[in-house]
């Protein structure tokens, strides 16, 4: 019986490697076919998937690279961003010296832009895409990647600045001339040409005027006029300015307006607040639940 035993034990192991010898390996060709035929027609988390078998049956295989980019792509195609910030990232520091370094910054790039939404909302992600644009510009200036890279750039610039000109627009309301003042210098700083800060130097004209700032007034409608010139606020800009448009000659005013931002700072009205609103107009003091 123990022999009869031992034989079958021998059996089976036997069987079971004469099992493991029987499973081959899909050929290199048929994965590559699988793949390509899955990323043609759309069926990205499948191509992954034979991307990846082809990698880790033979991560030397000449067509290697160019599996771990469409890795990476795939998943931009898929919308999983994430995924494909990481494979991206992979793949610049696998191929430092590859010639698809340009097409990986500008998907980068989109992959973080792709994460963003309205203006309110964090605006890290356009940071992050902004950056991805710039280098792409700096590092490869005649490739046909940075030509699109310039045009995102420019939303992203528009978006970060509409997300300073709400801030600046919300202290200017709430009668925080000094906070608001500071935003429109950053804007003034890093996004002068963009539509956001166009309608915020209007807003601030508007206010100064409304507090005989005539100095403040001229100047954010001069600085409106001369680097907004096609925006539909710049013609009313120039018919307020009227003569005093060509007094300023050939000087840009955008200068003299930060320079007068930073010399008022310390000015005690431009700390003013509006007084607390209650919903209890009856409560001394606006005091209660309503109060906000």
């Amino acid at each position: 019986m123990e022999m009869l035993q031992t034989r079958l034990v021998v059996l089976a192991v036997m069987l079971g490697a004469l099992g493991c010898g029987a499973k081959r390996q899909v050929p290199q060709e048929t994965l590559w076919r699988e793949a390509e035929e899955a990323f043609q027609d759309g069926a990205y988390q499948l191509a992954v998937e034979r991307y990846k078998a082809l990698l880790d049956e033979d991560p030397f295989d000449p067509r290697a690279e160019e599996a771990e980019l469409k890795i990476a792509y795939s998943h931009y195609l898929a919308h999983r961003y994430a995924e494909a910030i990481s494979g991206f990232g992979d793949f610049e520091r696998m191929h430092p010296t590859s010639s698809q370094l340009a097409f990986v910054e500008y998907h980068l790039g989109m992959s973080y832009m792709s994460q963003t939404s309205t203006s309110d909302r964090d605006r890290q992600p356009h940071v992050d895409a902004l950056n991805y644009f710039r280098n792409l510009i700096d590092r490869f200036p005649g490739s046909p990647w940075a030509e699109r890279a310039h045009l995102r750039l420019r939303e992203c610039q528009e978006a970060l600045a509409a997300h300073e000109a709400d801030v600046a627009m919300f202290y200017l309301h709430r009668g925080n001339l000094r906070a608001a003042e500071a935003r429109l210098g950053g804007l003034l700083a890093e996004y002068p040409d963009t539509d956001a800060t166009a309608r915020t130097l209007y807003a601030f004209a508007e206010e100064y005027g409304k507090r005989d700032e005539d100095e403040g007034t001229t100047l954010t409608l001069a600085t409106l006029a001369r680097h907004h010139p096609d925006d539909p606020l710049a013609d009313e800009a120039r018919r307020r300015l009227g003569d005093s448009l060509e007094e300023l000659g050939d000087q840009d005013p955008l200068p003299l307006l930060q320079a007068r931002i930073a010399s008022v700072r310390s000015r005690a009205d431009r700390q003013e607040v509006r007084p607390t609103v209650s919903a209890y107009p009856n409560t001394p003091g606006g005091a209660g639940p309503g109060r906000y």
